[in-house]
């Protein structure tokens, strides 16, 4: 059965992040870092709005925000009045 549109599918509970800026970089690659403010935090992922426009769905990134770093895979982006925001899946993670 295909999902309804707006039924939450998110299995892990969210906190708001209070928009805590995230450095993100396209991992594996020389572009240069970006940064977006942190929308909310759950154990494996996270929310956050950029400017980056052009970030796909499995694409991997570093991250960087308070008191975490490491590489997250992006799961969707959206894209609202020039502005991106994307879900991102952490695959792994250290303390800073």
């Amino acid at each position: 059965m295909k999902p309804r549109h707006g039924v939450e599918r998110r299995s892990e509970a969210r906190v708001p992040a209070g928009g805590a800026v995230v450095r993100l970089r396209k991992s594996n690659t020389l572009s240069a870092s970006f940064t977006g403010l942190l929308v909310d935090l759950a154990r494996h992922g996270f929310r956050a709005r950029h400017s980056c426009l052009l970030l796909r769905s499995g694409e991997l990134v570093d991250f960087e925000f308070p008191g975490q770093q490491g590489l997250a895979s992006t799961v969707w982006t959206r894209i609202v009045d020039g502005e991106a925001e994307t879900g991102f899946r952490i695959l792994n993670e250290s303390p800073l």
